[in-house]
């Protein structure tokens, strides 16, 4: 267990300072701050779909802009919760493919997102629900962003994805008046090297263009020492585009349209091996089988001479994650007076994924030849992802009574359906030649059972939804001092999946065999459909321009879903367990936001919120009657969350900020659903839920702290602008998975330090640089745990990213000189 303070020590060195890597409260103007400039700056947000001061919100939120995302490497959302809290990441399939997580509301495998990720306020397209992916933020998301923020609690009304945890917002910069723009080349350890650029160009006094571009590769963390497939794995490679354009068509009418590009291209991350269940207890034929393979692989992996903790077993030949999103926006707005505004919103995207990734890093070589028992989600000629999806949004924007009534009223329809035919392949407990597992042909598969339940399933999938929603919001004036903001939502929710899945059987040998059986186990086709009222209801009070008190509830909703992976005999009484139901959330919170000026200027925001969940969408471990093992989604729980948010900055000096962000996090499963007959009626077996009662939830520290200092040089002004910052960040322990499944359900806290210098219009000129480093001390830590003990018995997890440090050279032209 790690106690915080343990690299504090680093925040005395002197000179240190933070103007990146932050749960900032600054907005990036574009310029750096002169020696005589506040460091403090008013933020601009759009948390409510409108222009508003961050300290005019009754939202607790966290924003970053765009050169506090620069100096901490944020590349995915991953590097985003790092230093957000209250925020956090499911990185069960990778960095790459990681799902967001808002104050303990994170995203089961199968189920819909729990928090909504939105770029130029469209919803991420959607993913399969085989795997996380989709409904993020990947790669090349975070370049010439305006800022991102990050809303915390239930946003079900304004924003079109009903969802428990939050919002994240990413708000692009949109084209300027200005010819301006930048080129930048980074480098660093790993073989990194990363070049962004940036052109706007005004075509006219109506018409403007910015077009922008980022790259970045990045060698691997992990290391394979199988030989089998990329040596280096837990790589960055990927190429992002950008294209937006901005036409006054009249001086009432507007039109911007943003289009996206992204292609990824990794060598996958797959968990490390880090215990091996002894075979006592209920695992016992599990441990018998495995132990002696599993150790054997621990004794490799220390006998590699390197660091142990970095290294791996891949045994997939061609192991990658391919990520490839396109997506047009465009955003039509009428001023048809000063008091009421018509806004269109309209969006296609296309997501494709491919996942070859050995999943549990098992090399468990068998005795008579070199085999490898393999576990990895693979399916050779099937994407993993390929889906589109359509969003229209018409919106209504007003103000009445001398603009003390504000109101905005909208429609949302968003269609999601797969773009061809989408799958993965399911190897378990079975000895195969790997290199026919990725032939497109399954009867060249070449394998040999060893035991019972040794077979590879192969299953062809997809998923349609179908979201309509009409919603309206409200804020009044009562007084220059007091408003009231009423506003709700009611959305239908339409899903339609399909499944065929086929099992390879193979005999028992000691030689590798052709299948024995082909099993075609037949289709499925699944519906589920739910609707539901939000709403929010909440009272301001602002006692001097500076202060602002709250108090808000609100309703969040989640929907249900179905599960193409699941058991799909249905019960005597026809209930199933390859669908399940919405999840709601009762959200209570009061909360102040206070701006502070004399000798140290500042800002200090707190929250205090209560979160009633009913409903609780939970994974129920299941061995199908086909004989596979899988997992229902069952809605089984009711839990509570409460805890407490605070934000803050300070001058210190005119050349010194101090700023803070702290969560402290207090979840609890309060009661279960036992489903275990449910599933049984079913035709299939019930292992363990994911949770259980008097626990905590997953991926839910109770204590997480962002601490940062900037130094601004006083230097003469032909010299540029020197700034000098540090970060120290710190996780409590935190559950990754019940303590029913595993010894090992906890992961250790840990503290990050990171630091970094940046100079801006260097002797006077238009290059800026940087030298950054992250993880400084170069801290080891966990970031996932797979929750295998019982069930397969081994252990393993995912390592965080070591020490990286590099430098970064930018040069303006234009305005941006």
């Amino acid at each position: 267990m790690k106690k915080p303070g343990q690299n504090l020590l680093a925040l005395t060195l002197p000179l240190l300072g933070i103007y990146a890597a932050s749960p900032a409260l600054a907005q990036d103007t574009g310029a750096p701050p002169g020696p005589n400039v506040s460091l403090l700056e008013e933020v601009v947000v759009t948390a409510r779909r409108r222009e508003e001061l961050l300290q005019d919100v009754p939202i607790s939120m966290t924003v970053f802009n765009q050169r506090q995302l620069d100096n901490a490497n944020v590349v995915n959302s991953a590097d985003l919760a790092t230093y957000t809290p209250s925020l956090s990441v499911n990185q069960r399939f990778g960095a790459v493919n990681s799902s967001f997580a808002i104050r303990g509301f994170t995203q089961e495998l199968r189920t819909t997102a729990s928090v909504g990720t939105y770029f130029a306020e469209v919803v991420a397209p959607r993913g399969t629900n085989a795997q996380t992916s989709g409904d993020g933020a990947g790669p090349g998301s975070f370049f010439d962003l305006e800022n991102v923020q990050v809303l915390k609690g239930p946003q079900g009304t304004l924003f079109g994805r009903n969802t428990t945890g939050g919002a994240v917002l990413i708000t692009p910069k949109r084209p300027t008046e200005e010819f301006e723009g930048y080129v930048e080349g980074s480098v660093g350890n790993f073989d990194m090297y990363r070049t962004q650029g940036v052109l706007n160009v005004p075509l006219s006094d109506r018409v403007r263009v910015r077009a922008g571009f980022d790259q970045q590769k990045r060698d691997g963390i992990l290391n394979n020492i199988t030989n089998i497939g990329p040596n280096d794995l837990a790589d960055v490679n990927y190429v992002s585009g950008r294209l937006s354009m901005s036409v006054d068509i009249t001086d009432s009418l507007q039109n911007y349209t943003v289009a996206t590009y992204t292609n990824s291209n990794t060598n996958s991350q797959p968990s490390t091996l880090v215990a091996c269940n002894d075979g006592t207890g209920p695992t016992a034929l599990l441990g018998f089988l495995y132990v002696p393979h599993c150790n054997a692989q621990l004794q490799r992996q220390q006998a590699t001479g390197q660091n142990d903790f970095y290294d791996v077993a891949s045994t997939v030949p061609e192991a990658g994650v391919k990520i490839e999103q396109w997506q047009v926006i465009n955003h039509t707005d009428w001023e048809i007076n000063d008091e009421l505004l018509i806004r269109n919103i309209f969006s296609y995207a296309n997501l494709e994924t491919t996942n070859a990734s050995d999943l549990f890093g098992t090399n468990f070589i068998i005795p008579g030849g070199e085999r490898v028992f393999a576990t990895t989600g693979v399916r050779p000629g099937l994407p993993t992802t390929s889906q589109e999806t359509v969003v229209e949004e018409l919106q209504l924007q007003g103000s009445s009574f001398d603009d003390r009534l504000t109101w905005q009223a909208g429609l949302y329809y968003e269609h999601s359906e797969p773009d061809g035919n989408t799958g993965q392949q399911s190897p378990g407990q079975i000895d195969c030649d790997l290199a026919t597992l990725n032939t497109k042909n399954a009867n060249d598969f070449r394998c040999a059972s060893i035991f019972l339940l040794s077979n590879v399933l192969l299953t062809e999938q997809g998923v349609e939804y179908d979201n309509q929603a009409v919603y309206s919001q409200a804020t009044y004036d009562i007084s220059d001092q007091l408003s009231v903001t009423g506003g709700a939502r009611y959305t239908w929710d339409d899903t339609k999946g399909t499944s065929k899945d086929t099992r390879y059987e193979f005999a028992t040998s000691n030689t590798l065999q052709a299948p024995i059986a082909v099993v075609d186990l037949g289709e499925a086709d699944m519906k589920q459909k739910s609707d539901k009222p939000t709403w929010i209801a909440d009272l301001s009070y602002k006692p001097t321009v500076d202060n602002l008190l709250y108090v808000k509830y609100a309703r969040g909703y989640r929907q249900g879903s179905v599960n193409p992976a699941g058991e799909h005999t249905p019960s005597p009484s026809g209930e199933r367990i390859d669908i399940h139901g919405p999840e709601k959330v009762d959200t209570y919170e009061i909360g102040s936001k206070n701006t502070f000026s004399g000798r140290f200027p500042g800002v200090f925001n707190i929250a205090m919120f209560y979160n009633d969940f009913r409903d609780q969408q939970l994974q129920q471990g299941i061995l199908t009657s086909n004989g596979t093992g899988s997992t229902a989604i069952v809605n089984a729980g009711k839990s509570r969350i409460w805890g407490v948010e605070v934000e803050g900055n300070v001058n210190l000096t005119d050349n010194i900020q101090f700023g803070l962000a702290y969560t402290y996090l207090n979840t609890e499963v309060l009661e279960l659903e036992d489903v275990s007959a449910l599933v049984a009626s079913t035709g299939a077996t019930p292992a363990a839920l994911s949770t259980s009662e008097g626990e905590e939830l997953p991926y839910s520290p109770k204590n997480q702290l962002v601490a940062n200092v900037r130094y601004l040089l006083p230097v003469p002004a032909d010299y540029g602008d020197i700034d000098l910052g540090a970060t120290y960040v710190y996780f409590s322990d935190q559950l990754a998975v019940s303590e029913t499944v595993s010894p090992m359900y906890e992961l250790d806290g840990y503290d990050l330090v990171n630091f970094n210098v940046n100079w801006n219009a260097i002797g006077g000129s238009a290059f800026d640089g940087s030298l950054f480093v992250t993880n400084a001390f170069d801290e080891e830590y966990e970031v996932y745990r797979s929750g295998l003990w019982g069930v397969a018995g081994f252990e393993t997890g995912m390592t965080g990213l070591p020490r990286m440090f590099g430098a970064r050279v930018r040069y303006n032209f234009g305005a941006a000189n």
